[in-house]
């Protein structure tokens, strides 16, 4: 039997219509996160981020989240491409390992994810970024600009550690490659074992180049076309080192993107990214149109800082348990993206007792016991993760809408 449409159902349609249309209107007026040069006469947008309905910026929660912090007082070294200075981001004295000016764009938008500040939607605005460029040269059609040389990394890393009391609490590395390297793994446990956490991405499809290790995040291309393989992925190192939170991350429907990212045993979390808001060469602000792994990791490097200013005495295993534990999936490490999908909400309000060393004691922990989290879905599975106010507003309607159906045959009789 098909039921016609009521006044309430037709009005709830047309208010989902129209919010459909405004952000699609919106997103269409940004310009999109790139690399290389902004063509000329690229403009910024005037939409207001806070404004937005993107499912991305609604799972976050970021107005609640920086109610409670900003990343203030947190020092996070980015080693990448460089960072090119913009009034959005709050910038230290960094070290250049590379030469030349700053033509690659990528260390920027992820700077501008980490931390920028409106008109970019930085997961921790407070927090400073120490630039520390490893590569140089232009990005090229889908290739890391020059190859990253893992001893150059491992001499970032080294330096990092050497001026963590500017301070200098995440290391943020762009940077990934097929094979481990002993001298930069080296260096990451000791920038571990000084007290730094350490965040990388898990890779990108291609996730190498010839010469040197790929800068992950370099958007999707024809390459992600023919699907993902037969056998799990290997996730790249040094994010495969289990002293480093490995991140990947969820496409525009906060679904799992097997096509264009690694997926392998080895990944801890994934973050929602498409339709952030961050800033490219030029200081212009730009919207993240593809989920790439860097750009995810970049927002939980962000997340680091907004848990170390709201405890500065956590340590690296602790921080990457509590990310881990309060992720949509928990400690049920069995999804393609590990524990799930980051919730920053969750992670700096819920109460947990864990050891120094990492371990959560769920028989102590206030709630931990009787906390279940849903289980991501399996690629391809439809929109795992999607929640928070939209959800709730949709389940409300729909509610109302059902209990209208069923009293209007009786209101009706009433008035006869």
């Amino acid at each position: 039997m098909r039921l016609r449409r009521t006044g309430p159902a037709l009005a709830l349609a047309l208010v989902a219509s129209c919010l459909a249309l405004t952000a699609t209107a919106a997103h269409a007026e940004e310009p999109t996160c790139v690399r290389g040069t902004p063509a000329a006469g690229t403009q910024p947008t005037e939409g207001d981020p806070s404004d937005d309905v993107d499912p991305t910026l609604v799972a976050l929660r970021l107005d609640e989240v920086h109610r409670i912090a900003t990343g203030a007082g947190v020092g996070i070294a980015v080693i990448d491409s460089g960072i090119a200075a913009s009034p959005s981001l709050r910038l230290g004295e960094g070290r250049d390992f590379a030469s030349g000016s700053i033509v690659d764009g990528h260390g920027t938008v992820v700077a501008g994810l980490i931390s920028g500040a409106a008109p970019a939607t930085g997961i921790a605005p407070g927090a400073t970024l120490y630039d520390v460029r490893v590569v140089s040269g232009r990005p090229g059609d889908g290739a890391a600009p020059t190859g990253a040389n893992p001893d150059v990394v491992a001499a970032a890393v080294r330096w990092a550690i050497a001026n963590r009391d500017q301070p200098i609490d995440v290391i943020h590395l762009s940077v990934g490659f097929a094979e481990p390297h002993a001298g930069l793994a080296d260096a990451i446990r000791e920038a571990v074992a000084a007290g730094l956490v350490v965040v990388a991405p898990a890779g990108d499809r291609p996730a190498t180049v010839p010469g040197g290790g790929a800068l992950e995040g370099q958007g999707t291309g024809s390459e992600a076309e023919a699907g993902p393989p037969a056998a799990p992925d290997d996730v790249l190192f040094p994010a495969s080192m289990p002293e480093v939170l490995a991140v990947t991350a969820r496409d525009a429907e906060l679904a799992m993107s097997t096509s264009a990212l690694l997926l392998g045993p080895g990944v801890d979390v994934s973050a929602p990214v498409v339709g952030m808001r961050s800033v490219m060469l030029a200081g212009l602000p730009c919207r993240v149109d593809v989920p790439t792994s860097t750009w995810a990791a970049a927002s939980v490097s962000g997340l680091v800082a907004l848990l170390l200013e709201q405890d500065p005495s956590l340590t690296p295993a602790q921080v990457r348990t509590r990310i881990a534990v309060t992720a949509q999936g928990g400690l049920a490490d069995v999804a393609t993206d590990g524990h799930g999908m980051v919730q920053p909400l969750e992670a700096l309000t819920r109460v947990l007792d864990i050891a120094a060393d990492g371990t959560l004691d769920t028989t102590r922990s206030t709630g931990s016991s009787e906390y279940v989290a849903a289980t991501p879905q399996a690629p391809d599975g439809g929109h795992a993760g999607r929640g928070g106010p939209l959800l709730w507003w949709a389940l409300g309607a729909g509610g109302v809408l059902v209990l209208a159906l069923v009293l209007r045959p009786v209101l009706a009789g009433r008035r006869a």
